[in-house]
Order: C-alpha cells, then structure tokens, then sequence
C-alpha cells in the first residue's frame, strides 16, 4: 500500500528560506523543492509529521507577521515524486562532476567536454540529490579523495549517491544503509541505474555485519543528534589511515563534533561550510 505523505508549501521572506529549511530538516524534512520569491514544498511521511513541532519553528520565525505563510497538504508518495521530478534542475560539483535525473539529457562542461562522473539519481522522497548543502560538500570531499580499492559505507544513504560516487571513483566495495526501507530501495534503483554494484540494507551502522576495521573509507550524511550517538561505531569500523567524512549539521556544531571524534581517536583533516551547513573529514590514527 503506497505511503502517505504531508507536504507543505510555505511562502517566506527570502533571507529566511535558508533558515526555515535548516530548522525543517532537522525534524526530518529532507528534500525541498524551491518556488518563487523564497516559497518551497517539502514532504515528510505522515506517520513523521509533528505538527506542533513545525508550527512552533514557524511561529519562532514570526509566522504571519514576519510574512511566513504554511499550507498543509496530504499526498500519495507517487504524487510527490512526480511533482518532485518535474523541478529537479542538474546539480555540477566542481566542473568535473554532475548529478541529473534520468530524464536529463547527458551534459558536456564549459568545455565542450562530458562529465568526468556522470550521477543519475531518481530521489523518489530519499536524501541525496546534490541540491542539499551538506550532499554536495560531501561529494566534493569525495572527488578529492583516493577511492581505488578502498572499501566504502554510507551510512544513512538517502539515494545512495556517495556510495555511488565513491564506486565510479573505483572503490572495491560499498555498502549503504538507511533506517527508511524505501531510501534503501531508492539506493538499490540508483546504484543499478548507475552501473554499480552496492549491497544495501535497512538499519543501523552498527548493523551491517562487517568486522572492526573493515571500512576504508566512511560516510555519515545524518545529523548531529545521530551522529554523535554513532562515532564510536564508526570508529571502530574504520580501518587504521581510514578516512570519516561526516555533515548534516551546522558550523556552529564543528568543535563539538571534532571533540567527540578526538575521543574516539580521530583527527580532523579538512574543513568545508556552505550556507552555515558544513562538512568535515578525519583520519583514524
């Protein structure tokens, strides 16, 4: 039976878009889809939707007064997943890397040239489209990272797109989890559309049945709150020289987390923020 979906269009002031998508997010909005003049839609599972928690964000920011306005709406998942694809514009990273729907025609770069990695991603309601400030940061990280051989989670994968990243970059293995068994499924479809091999499954990192030190390479797309709860989990999964790539959370959250990685042995090597969003890699002693 297909799922049912709250989906809220909310028209507000430009310079508090960003921020209202920030707060939203962290309640479990995870895909926005921009309008005109600051408005934008966004979905959450109905069985997710807090009511009261999103009227309070909203009443935070000065609801009517401040020129915020919320309409409410319920959808079957199909419905928002094509309204979702009909506004889904190409995502470039760094000139050498674009993420694009199937129905995109391929694209050349500014010099006449293709795309060196070519991401097709259909979203259908999971994270991970490149649109997001913290996705596209991480896959900027990864395109400077040497993923030859290496062996890859992404935990929390949303569309699976780093996993797949990582993949075409020539990574040996991956294996993406989610909590939401259709952002696994979503994952699955991706990696095929994309020519990759990923095994997927539905829970945790601590999950996934690998031994202590398995993974080379570790991405964490989440939020703080889950993030926090499982580094030592990654930790412990990440081989010696690993590389952990975490984001989802803001600039503010930086010390925090780069504390909480020192504990568990981790040192931080690079440093990224984009729109008070921001991404960090470390290395495991």
């Amino acid at each position: 039976m297909p799922k049912a979906y709250t989906v809220l269009t909310i028209g507000a002031p430009e310079d508090l878009s960003d921020i209202l998508k920030a707060e939203l997010s962290l309640l479990g909005f995870n895909i926005f889809l921009d309008l005109e003049n600051g408005a934008f839609e966004t979905a959450i599972e109905s069985d997710s939707f807090d009511c009261a928690a999103t009227e309070e964000i909203i009443s935070r920011y000065g609801g009517g007064s401040a020129g915020i306005q919320m309409v409410v709406r319920h959808e079957a998942q199909q419905n928002w997943n094509t309204l979702w694809e009909t506004h889904y514009p190409p995502v470039i990273v760094n000139d050498y890397c674009i993420v694009r729907a199937a129905f995109h025609e391929p694209m050349t770069n500014r010099l006449g040239k293709p795309y060196l990695y070519d991401l097709v991603i259909t979203p259908q309601m999971s994270f991970g489209t490149g649109h997001h400030e913290t996705t596209s940061q991480m896959l900027a990280l990864i395109l400077d990272l040497d993923c030859q051989g290496k062996r890859v989670a992404d935990f929390g994968c949303g569309t699976g797109i780093l996993a797949i990243l990582a993949l075409k970059k020539g990574a040996a293995l991956a294996d993406g989890c989610d909590i939401e068994d259709w952002s696994v499924e979503s994952a699955a479809e991706n990696a095929q559309l994309n020519g990759v091999l990923m095994r997927t499954y539905v829970g945790t990192a601590a999950e996934c049945g690998r031994a202590p030190g398995f993974y080379d390479l570790i991405f964490a797309n989440i939020n703080l709150a889950v993030l926090l709860a499982e580094l030592p989990t990654y930790a412990q999964l990440l081989a010696p020289k690993g590389k952990l790539l975490l984001s989802g959370f803001y600039v503010s959250d930086i010390a925090v987390l780069q504390e909480a990685c020192r504990q568990q042995g981790l040192t931080m090597e690079r440093q990224s923020e984009k729109n008070n969003w921001a991404a960090l890699q470390f290395k495991k002693q």
